[in-house]
């Protein structure tokens, strides 16, 4: 999930890096997503809200 935020690649990408398929990538920074929505700000969240 971090790396998403901090360099926006797509799914593909991240299943490449980790050795997981394009659906596992998406679904488990889903779930991560909805732990870190509940625990930081929306703001560090978007693009560009932390550098």
């Amino acid at each position: 999930m971090l790396i998403y935020l901090r360099h926006h690649i797509n799914f593909q990408l991240l299943g490449l890096q980790f050795q997981v398929s394009e659906s596992k990538a998406n679904s488990t920074f889903n779930y991560w997503q909805s732990l870190f929505r509940e625990a930081l700000p929306t703001s560090l969240l978007e693009p560009g809200g932390a550098t």
